[in-house]
This record gives C-alpha cells, sequence and structure tokens, in this order.
C-alpha cells in the first residue's frame, strides 16, 4: 500500500526504511528514488545480503521500487499489494526493470 511505513502495513520503501531502521539503528530516505540517490552502487556480481535493488518501470527515468536481497541466490523480500514477500528479483517479471544494486551498510 503506497505510502505505508509499518509495522503492520508496509510500502516497498517503507519497508526497506523500517528493516533497517530496526535492525541495524540506520536511517534511511522514505522513497524508493531517494534511497537509489542516497547510496553507492554495486555490480550484480557484488551484490549481498542487506543490499537493496532497485526497479524502473520506465527505462530508468524513476525509480518505483525497491527490496532488500537477503540471499547470494538472488532472493529479496519486498513489500506489494499482496504483503511481504520472498521472491526472487531474477525472476521473468522483475529482471527486465532492475535499475541497480546499493550497499547500503557493511552487514559482514
Amino acid at each position: 500500500m503506497y505510502g505505508a511505513v509499518g509495522p503492520d502495513t508496509f510500502d516497498c520503501s517503507g519497508l526497506t526504511q523500517y528493516i533497517f531502521k530496526n535492525a541495524l539503528n540506520k536511517t534511511l530516505p522514505r522513497t524508493a528514488q531517494t534511497q537509489y540517490n542516497a547510496f553507492d552502487h554495486v555490480s550484480h556480481s557484488n551484490v549481498k545480503p542487506g543490499d537493496l535493488v532497485f526497479f524502473s518501470y520506465n527505462g530508468g527515468a524513476t525509480i518505483d521500487h525497491v527490496g532488500i536481497v537477503v540471499s547470494g541466490d538472488n532472493q529479496m523480500i519486498d513489500a506489494q499489494d499482496r504483503g511481504v514477500i520472498k521472491e526472487s528479483y531474477m525472476a521473468s517479471y522483475w529482471k527486465p526493470y532492475i535499475a541497480g544494486y546499493a550497499h547500503v551498510t557493511d552487514l559482514d
């Protein structure tokens, strides 16, 4: 649900903001676009759990969705109309829209 910041309902960037604040006491900007702009980007080969994966539905003109990488096998968690789910960001319905990845913090 757009604009939802939890803890019962989230939009995508509300979920990332909530998780980083509550798990790591790290404050993220509010929207997917401002989160994309705020952090250093990494290549897919350098993505690790805790990084953000961003999606654009208009060729990169805007960032429209964000998820949190949760495993080395291309899995993310993200908030959608179906709730918070774990899924592959390399699935055929996500992969074409990947706009980039960002390293938020050193979780190692």
